[in-house]
Order: C-alpha cells, then structure tokens, then sequence
C-alpha cells in the first residue's frame, strides 16, 4: 500500500488570513482594567452585527499585565445577543467606542465584526456564558516578580452568530489591574 503524506507550506490560518478573514482586536498599548458584567463600562466586545452574513470564530485570547494590583478571580466571558447592526439609544448595544482591526498589516480590511476595546453600554448587563480558563491571583504590583502573559486557543469551538456581542469580564473587581488584551478571530461566510 502507498502511503501518503500531507504538510502544511504556511501557517493553519494563512489562506484565511490572506482572503482578509482573520482579524486581531486590540486595547490600547497602556491597558484596560478588566471589570464586572455591567450596563456601562470598560467590556472589552467583539460584535457580530446581525447583517453580517457571517460567523465569527474565535481564535486566541491574549492578555498581558501592564500594572496595578491584582484582585483573585476569574476572568470570564459574557454575552449579549438581539443586538441589531448598529449602535443606538434603546438598543442592546446603546454606544460602544469601536477601533479597526489588524488584519494583514497594511492590507485592505474586509471585515464584518466590530471591535470595541473600551467603552460599552448595554441595554442589560452581558450574561456569563464561559470561563477564559484564567484566574487572577492575589498580587501587588510594587513587588511582582515577574509580569505575566496568559493566552487561550479556541478551535472552532468558540463560533459567536450574527447580532451577538461577546465581552471579556471579570468575576469580581480587578482592583488597579490593568491588562492589554488581544482577540483575533476568523470570520467565515454563512452559506
């Protein structure tokens, strides 16, 4: 019997990512503290509008610790859903800041999602929908050892459908902790 043998010429998500389908959202390079599912505040969201034509598929979660004093807990994510296209009064979605994201660096974005990587108000507070698989510890910036980077890989079993929101919360308060985050995503035409 032949055998055969298959190998990958370029990365797991380069064909998506050269047909402009993957994306990376980002806070801002000095931090975002991670706070609890509310109606306002500073959720990092990913936005799947209802008329995108597509699913969005998370890929990683990165989170790096800037500074601040940490509070134990979890970080989870949280989820709204009903959210319409766009942002407005009334809606489940009534303002969010919304930023570009990375695709191919200096190529054209194609994208459908929205990334809002700081401030957020909902109609009602995201539900909890999952744990991130990581916890806070209890820790004083003065005196961290070392700064820490936690990062979690999704493979298709994270797929959020058109007119939901995901966000990234905490259990409880972070106290001055603060976190620069990066979610990158696929997105993947509905037939």
């Amino acid at each position: 019997m032949a055998e055969t043998t298959f190998t990958q010429l370029h990365g797991q998500l380069y064909k998506a990512s050269s047909r402009n389908r993957v994306y990376t959202g980002v806070s801002a390079t000095g931090g975002i503290a991670l706070i609890v599912a509310a109606t306002t505040g500073g959720h990092p969201t990913l936005w799947n509008p209802s008329d995108s034509d597509r699913n969005v598929s998370l890929v990683r979660l990165e989170l790096s610790w800037v500074s601040g004093n940490n509070a134990p807990g979890a970080i989870t994510w949280a989820f709204v859903t009903g959210t319409g296209s766009a942002v407005a009064t009334g809606a489940a979605i009534a303002t969010a800041t919304l930023v570009d994201p990375v695709g191919i660096v200096g190529g054209a974005l194609d994208k459908k999602a929205k990334w809002s990587p700081t401030t957020n108000t909902f109609t009602t507070a995201p539900a909890y929908l999952r744990p991130t698989g990581f916890s806070l510890f209890t820790g004083i910036g003065a005196t961290a050892v070392a700064p820490f980077t936690l990062r979690a890989d999704y493979n298709g079993d994270f797929v959020i459908a058109p007119g939901t929101a995901i966000c990234l919360c905490t259990q409880a308060a972070t106290t001055t902790s603060l976190f620069q985050v990066a979610v990158t995503w696929e997105e993947v035409d509905i037939v």
